[in-house]
């Protein structure tokens, strides 16, 4: 679990950005506010621990495209993680990005370190490619260009931290992504955009997901009866069978009822995201930390509170944090699960509501979505004016 992010100057984010995430956390703020740029730290740390930091900045096309503007000279990137690991220790990792041009980086400074109660910490820090110190006997060759964490993941004092970062999940999903015939593919967990949806459903034992998919999908559209992975040439198609109204709802000699099976490709777009979303929630082995942007995108708004129902079930197993417009939404959390992610001209900050507000919605004045629909969500004033 992720208890605090503090970055500067990635993207839009200004200097020193604070992030208090709680079990199930929303992001609130207008476009183009931050919400995904502070949910893309926690997705690049993860793309760093698996492919490099190298190529998680590859990903996003260059140093340049991460590092925050300047008219001066380049902007210093910094992440710092604190965690409480599935171990039940606490540990605290981060590291430092310059660089002589906008296209140039290089790691100045890299430190981790674990505490497990009643025991001596395990520490290591790295300083412009030379290992400073660490645990006795771990000296791997390390350089400026790469973060040692991934190199000493395999000591098993720090193989809990490079797994719960390796395992962070960022999902945008994307109908078209699953209304497509998909080849079968074995990685884990669910890829960003669904690409693998039909494998995940096709593994997965299917009672830990078909029963409970299948009733919400009858609650969203009244009729589907049943879902299934097919395979055709190759590929994996997820079929939904819905029952019908017309007069072909006579038995038939196929099925013996008024039901018939649809390709993915024949769902609306709502219906397939919502399915999309779903499964990622629900997907086995369960993601440690699952971030799920705009969540309520093609979804009717009276279908929210069940999605709602499924974001909250899976906060009990895993951290959740969504990025959000939808006042429906935000009429389910409560105001302590709010962050108000506001852009001004030192870049984007990130702030609990204004007490004001607070106080108006356990009053039962006001409810959050009424806040968002009236006035805004707002931020403490101390914090707007730099106090």
């Amino acid at each position: 679990m992720i208890r605090r992010l503090t970055v500067s100057n990635y993207r839009s984010l200004g200097e020193k950005v604070t992030v208090d995430f709680g079990q199930l956390t929303a992001l609130v703020g207008p476009n183009g506010s931050g919400k995904s740029n502070v949910v893309d730290v926690l997705r690049f740390v993860a793309d760093a621990m698996h492919t490099g930091l190298s190529g998680a900045i590859s990903q996003r096309q260059g140093i340049a495209a991460v590092r925050k503007w300047s008219d001066g000279p380049p902007l210093n990137v910094s992440v710092h993680l604190e965690l409480t690991l599935g171990t039940g220790s606490t540990a605290e990792y981060g590291f430092e990005l310059n660089g002589n041009s906008a296209e140039e980086f290089r790691v100045k400074s890299e430190e981790a370190r674990i505490a497990i109660t009643g025991q001596d910490s395990d520490f290591f820090r790295v300083e412009s490619g030379r290992w400073i110190g660490g645990p006795a006997g771990l000296v791997p060759a390390v350089d400026e260009r790469s973060l040692a964490l991934p190199l000493v993941g395999g000591d098993a004092r720090f193989q809990p931290l490079l797994q719960e970062l390796q395992q962070i999940a960022v999902y945008s999903i994307f109908p078209d992504t699953l209304r497509a015939p998909q080849k079968y593919d074995a990685d884990r967990p669910m890829d960003r955009h669904g690409s693998n949806w039909a494998s995940i459903l096709k593994d997965q034992p299917q009672e830990t997901w078909k029963p409970d998919l299948v009733a919400a999908l009858q609650q969203l559209t009244g009729d589907t009866e049943d879902i299934r992975v097919a395979q055709a040439a190759g590929y994996l198609i997820v079929q939904f069978r819905h029952r019908s109204s017309g007069p072909e709802s006579s038995p038939s000699p196929n099925n013996g009822h008024g039901e018939k099976w649809f390709d993915a490709g024949q769902e609306s777009d709502g219906t397939l995201r919502f399915a999309g979303i779903v499964t990622a929630l629900m997907q086995v082995p369960t993601v440690p930390v699952l971030a799920i942007e705009e969540p309520e995108l093609t979804v009717h708004p009276g279908a929210i509170p069940l999605l709602y129902d499924f974001l909250s079930q899976a906060s009990r197993h895993s951290q959740v944090l969504v990025t959000t417009h939808s006042p429906e939404l935000l009429d389910l959390l409560d105001a302590s699960d709010m962050r108000v992610v506001d852009r001004g001209p030192e870049g984007t900050t990130v702030r609990p509501m204004a007490a004001s507000q607070v106080g108006a919605v356990k009053k039962g004045l006001l409810s959050l979505g009424d806040v968002l629909r009236t006035e805004g969500l707002q931020q403490e004033l101390a914090f707007a004016l730099g106090e």
